[in-house]
């Protein structure tokens, strides 16, 4: 019954035939390139104007000189780091954590040879490392006012570094945070290192 329908539709001729045959009428469109007695056998690599056949190896990718800059500049810093390490072992050799009671010997006035030195304490509440410039945030109550502190660990001026107590905040235990600015909303006599 289908057969019939469709061979009537199609005017008696099955659809495969029917597709071929439509096919096979068609014109051909030859290319534009090619000629027609055949002459044209394909251009060699050589004589084409642009190919993209490298004869060498190709050059590397142009790097922006910013990005160059920047890993210059990153050596230099890491250089830098490196150096004032090793100049200052009783700096940056002492072990110490957020929470800590450390006391800083720095030089007030008279540039860095001066012999005119302060101390200054106060809990750690935090450590930013960022190369030269590391910092070390620490406060203290002095005479009743809060004293807060950022003190540059690369800096000249910064003679060396004493742990007063080990984990002053909460006595003994142990604090498992990086930085510690909520006890700026806490009882200023949690962070008093200073006896006056």
């Amino acid at each position: 019954m289908i057969r019939t329908i469709t061979s009537r539709i199609n005017g008696g001729v099955p659809p495969g035939r029917l597709v071929a045959s439509s096919l096979s009428t068609m014109p051909t469109i030859s290319s534009p390139y090619t000629r027609r007695d055949g002459a044209n056998k394909g251009v060699p690599r050589e004589d084409m104007p642009f190919h993209h056949f490298y004869a060498e190896k190709p050059k590397l990718k142009f790097k922006s000189p910013r990005k160059r800059a920047n890993i210059l500049f990153q050596e230099i810093n890491q250089e830098a780091v490196q150096r004032d390490r090793d100049a200052k072992p009783e700096l940056f050799d002492v072990p110490f954590r957020p929470g800590d009671a450390i006391e800083f010997t720095k030089v007030v006035s008279g540039g860095v040879n001066s012999d005119k030195v302060e101390k200054q304490r106060g809990v750690v509440l935090g450590i930013r490392k960022r190369g030269l410039g590391t910092m070390v945030t620490i406060r203290d109550v002095v005479f009743g006012t809060v004293i807060e502190r950022d003190v540059p660990m690369h800096s000249p001026l910064v003679k060396d570094v004493k742990v007063l107590e080990e984990n002053f905040v909460k006595k003994g235990k142990k604090i498992k945070r990086a930085k510690l600015y909520y006890l700026r909303d806490r009882k200023d006599e949690m962070c008093r290192v200073s006896k006056w």
